[in-house]
């Protein structure tokens, strides 16, 4: 893929997960409350955009990039975090809000990170195994 290919299918899929978080966000404030004018405030729904980019980018990298497996995965969680801690957490943070309270939210969202990774590189290894073993066999030994 070229670097254009790259850039569009970020992109596209940054827009996607905006959309989706956005109406998912908005669906969640109007099943709280009926008054949905007082949800979010519009900077918060702005700063979604730049999250979305970091997990569009990410994701992109997990699914193209020709590195070592580890790597990938190490990259998109970093890339993930990194999203979710400047882009969400931050802006939003309470003003009575201490580090350890912070530290317990990265923690969790660590161990939901780590399963929902672990679920996706299982049934990844699933869907090649399964790939593998219908795929014909040719003699490479066999004259022509």
């Amino acid at each position: 893929m070229q670097k254009k290919d790259y850039l569009k299918k970020i992109w596209l899929s940054a827009c996607m997960y905006y959309t989706a978080t956005t109406f998912l966000l908005i669906f969640l404030f109007w099943l709280i409350s009926n008054d949905i004018t007082r949800a979010m405030h519009p900077v918060a729904l702005m700063l979604i955009l730049p999250f979305s980019i970091f997990f569009a980018t990410a994701n992109t990298l997990f699914k193209y990039a020709s590195l070592a497996e580890w790597i990938k995965v190490l990259l998109h969680y970093t890339l993930t975090m990194t999203g979710i801690w400047c882009f969400l957490f931050l802006p939003n943070k309470a003003d009575g809000q201490t580090a350890g309270g912070a530290f317990i939210l990265y923690m969790v969202l660590t161990l939901i990170y780590a399963i929902i990774m672990g679920i996706v590189l299982y049934m990844r290894g699933r869907i090649k195994r399964i790939a593998r073993e219908e795929t014909k066999y040719t003699s490479v030994y066999k004259k022509k």
